[in-house]
């Protein structure tokens, strides 16, 4: 679920079962054109609810990370997944369509997910498979 469906009041008591959080990552730098954003925005979308729709009971998708321009996004990564756990989540997906991130791989981080797009209209079933089962070996190899 994202984080705005959960209710305020029912937090305390949904906070044991929603230990995982989903942090997106478009990676933009501000050079794309409206277009371009778009598009990105639209696969990171698609390439969400393959954790979203299956783990509705146990991941809370945080707002995205948009703009890593200036910044050195793994330390970025790094201090936001550290906070989000300090906030109670026992676990920190990052997940992105970004094609360079590969070194953004943060130390906090419990799994780092980065989505070939160019290969998600013709292999989005097997995709999504593995997304599934690299969130699920996460859960089992803490559990």
């Amino acid at each position: 679920m994202k984080f705005d469906e959960v209710p305020a009041k029912d937090w305390i008591d949904l906070k044991p079962y929603l230990d995982t959080c989903l942090l997106p990552v478009s990676g933009l730098s501000g050079f794309e054109d409206p277009m371009q954003v778009t598009e990105r925005l639209q696969h990171l979308r698609d390439a969400l609810e393959a954790i979203e729709i299956p783990y509705k009971g146990r991941v809370v998708t945080y707002p995205a990370v948009h703009y890593v321009t200036g910044v050195q996004i793994k330390d970025q990564l790094d201090a936001v997944s550290l906070h989000l756990k300090r906030m109670g989540f026992r676990y920190v997906i990052v997940l992105t369509v970004h094609k360079e991130a590969t070194q953004w791989k943060a130390d906090e981080t419990d799994l780092f997910i980065a989505v070939d797009m160019d290969r998600w209209a013709t292999e989005s079933e097997q995709i999504k498979s593995s997304i599934s089962k690299q969130v699920q070996h996460l859960w089992q190899r803490s559990d």
